[in-house]
């Protein structure tokens, strides 16, 4: 099995590559690019990934209904459970 290598870790090893070397090189202007490369690529996974705070929010809210309709539905108490729902900010 094959070790992965996660990204920050490249980025690391670049920034100490980078070090090392002389800004008026061809190594260095390679390396570089090969950082910035890697900083998009870091960024466009970052972007993927649905924020906790979201899943959080939702789940709070959708808990919040199926509490207030099940003690609706114990208890004579007409349906209000709509307007206790937190409105969602696009």
């Amino acid at each position: 099995m094959k070790n992965k290598i996660s990204i920050d870790d490249e980025i690391q090893h670049v920034l100490v590559v980078l070090s090392t070397l002389k800004p008026d090189t061809e190594e260095y202007s390679t390396a570089v690019k090969n950082l910035k490369e890697l900083c998009e690529a870091r960024s466009k996974k970052a972007a993927r990934l649905i924020d906790v705070d979201t899943i959080i929010a939702a789940g709070t809210g959708v808990l919040q209904v199926l509490l207030i309709m099940g003690y609706e539905r114990l208890n004579v108490i007409s349906t209000k459970a709509i307007s206790f729902v937190t409105k969602g900010r696009i």
